[in-house]
Parts: C-alpha cells; sequence; structure tokens
C-alpha cells in the first residue's frame, strides 16, 4: 500500500510539473488565452503546493527542537539553497542587490520555493508548540498556526514586501488542505470511491464552468479571489482523483517518474520556453499555433532533460542548482 501510495503521489507531481511547463510555453510565447490558460494557472502552482502540504502531513512531525531544527534544516537545503543560488547564477555582475531586491519582489525569482519553506516554516513551529503544551496540544497546534496566519495577512494589509506574504497568503488554503489530507488520509481511504468518483464529474463540470464564464486570473475584489479558489480546488481534486483511481501501467509509471524531479524540471525548463520563437505571433487556436506549443514544449524539455542528466553528476551543482545532498555511502 506505501508504494502504491508513493507513486500516486509522484504521478500527482509529475502530472502537475508537466501543467506547469505547458503554462509556461504558453506565457513566454505570449499565447495566454482566457480559456486553456485560465484553467492551467488555476491548477498548476496549488496541486504543487498541496501535495507539499500532504507530504508534511504523512511526514515525522516537529517534536522537540532537535527534530524542529533537522526538519528546517532539511529543507532550507532543498528550498532556499537553489532560490538564492539562481538569483547570484543569474545575475553574477550584481548578486547582492538581486538578492535583496527578489526578497520584496519573490516574483523576480523561483518565488514557489520561499514560499513554500515559509508554509512550511509555519507547520513546524505550530507543531513544536502544540508538542511543548502540557494539556490541549491540538489547540495549541491551530492556535499558533492561525497566528502566524494572521500575521501573514496583516503583512499583507500594511502593504508589506519583504518575502512577498502576498503569496504565502494566496497558497496557504491549498498547503493546509493538503496537510489536513495526509494527516487523515486513513479516513479519506475508507471514503467509498463511487463516491469520489460521483463528485469528480460535478468538480469538472464547475471549473469548466468557471473558465469559461470568467476571467480567473481577475482577483481584484474578495469575491473574485473566492472564484479562483473554489476553481483552483475543483480542479486539483479532479487531477488527484483521476492519477490515483488510474490503472497502474507505463503512463503512471511515466509520471512518477518525472515526479522525483520536479524540483530539478521546475527551475530550468522555462528557460528553454521560447527557443523555437523568431518574434512571430502564434494564435493558439490554430493548427500553425497548435503545432508551434508542441515542438516548442517538446525542445523545451530534451534540453531541459539534458542538463539534468550532465549536472546531477556533479554533487556541488546537483546541491546548488537543486538543492540534493549526496550522503555518503
Amino acid at each position: 500500500m506505501a508504494d502504491k501510495r508513493s507513486r500516486n503521489i509522484d504521478a500527482i507531481k509529475g502530472t502537475a510539473i508537466l501543467i506547469v511547463m505547458a503554462g509556461h510555453v504558453l506565457t513566454w510565447n505570449h499565447m495566454e488565452d482566457g480559456y486553456v490558460y485560465d484553467v492551467i494557472k488555476v491548477i498548476q502552482m496549488p496541486l504543487f503546493i498541496m501535495v507539499s502540504g500532504y507530504l508534511c502531513g504523512i511526514g515525522r512531525r516537529a517534536s522537540d527542537i532537535t527534530e524542529y531544527g533537522r526538519i528546517l534544516k532539511k529543507r532550507a537545503a532543498s528550498y532556499l539553497v537553489p532560490f538564492f543560488f539562481w538569483i547570484i547564477l543569474l545575475h553574477p555582475r550584481h548578486p547582492v542587490s538581486a538578492v535583496a531586491e527578489t526578497l520584496f519582489c519573490l516574483d523576480k525569482g523561483l518565488w514557489f520555493l520561499m514560499t513554500l519553506f515559509l508554509l512550511n516554516f509555519m507547520t513546524c513551529t505550530a507543531q513544536l508548540a502544540g508538542e511543548k503544551a502540557a494539556h490541549h496540544k491540538r489547540l495549541v497546534f491551530w492556535g499558533v498556526y492561525f497566528l502566524l496566519a494572521a500575521f501573514t495577512v496583516l503583512e499583507t494589509l500594511l502593504g508589506w514586501e519583504f518575502l512577498s506574504p502576498g503569496l504565502t497568503r494566496l497558497y496557504l488554503p491549498f498547503y493546509l488542505a493538503g496537510y489536513l489530507a495526509g494527516e487523515n488520509r486513513e479516513r479519506i481511504t475508507d471514503i467509498p470511491q463511487k463516491w469520489k468518483a460521483a463528485f469528480c464529474i460535478p468538480a469538472a463540470g464547475g471549473l469548466l464552468y468557471l473558465a469559461a464564464a470568467y476571467d480567473l486570473l481577475d482577483v481584484g475584489n474578495v469575491m473574485f479571489l473566492g472564484r479562483q479558489l473554489l476553481a483552483s480546488f475543483l480542479g486539483c481534486y479532479v487531477v488527484i482523483f483521476l492519477i490515483t483511481f488510474s490503472r497502474d501501467g507505463k503512463t503512471k509509471e511515466f509520471l512518477a517518474w518525472i515526479g522525483n524531479y520536479t524540483l530539478e524540471i521546475y527551475v530550468l525548463h522555462f528557460h528553454f520556453a521560447t527557443l523555437l520563437n523568431r518574434g512571430e505571433v502564434y494564435y493558439l487556436y490554430s493548427l500553425r499555433g497548435v503545432l508551434f506549443v508542441a515542438a516548442s514544449f517538446a525542445v523545451m524539455s530534451l534540453v531541459t532533460a539534458v542538463i539534468i542528466v550532465i549536472t546531477k553528476k556533479i554533487p556541488v551543482l546537483d546541491f546548488l542548482l537543486y538543492g540534493k545532498l549526496h550522503r555518503p555511502v
């Protein structure tokens, strides 16, 4: 059961990174539209964040200060090392100012890595507080967690820009949903499959309706933001259901294999999204546009794969570029 569950998680991660890659081919070639890209946009990163929360929910808890430090040290190596190294690598002439600028606008860098670290930090801190409490451990956990969440909301209301708290606030619901799903995975497993399948159809229909009827990228007010969040949750559920309950086979094995290299792909692929673009304008809803997207995706994937294969053979690059530590045998 554990192996199958792990394969499903990796397959979901693999699906998520393929969705991200498709989205970047469209955005970097200025081919965004109000339908296909809206669906991609509301699913891609929320799905990643949700999976990360789930893994935290099923993982080891920060039961004491030693374990707390061990977990955060591991997360820092995995997320913060590549986050900072890529800034320096891409701005070698003024690395200090580039780092400072990015810390106040994470969108200029690999924001996902820093945001994910902050979400992990919040959860681990709440876990530690709960474990240290003499009584009402769960109450203390949620009290600290929501206090940290409230501080993030306060930062955005006050207009603070350090570490882009708006991103943490935006993706916190998905991380929390994944975390709760991880903590209650046995209960979720006990839900009859037919009930889960029955919800998949209206979820897919709801997502398609929202994408067709509204601009899901417009979050100008609370109602619009809520609409986007609803579309994201519906889309994530559909993807998770389809992957989890699909038959084991070569397709799922391939997706799971891709899922083992999501961070490597994430930090590299978008640099090569425009290799085939010669300054022309492509219309997505045309044969020429579809062929261009497919070809760009294939070339981007190939170049990314070659670089990953080469760089992962060099331990120091594997650590700096992707946050992967090579432990001595």
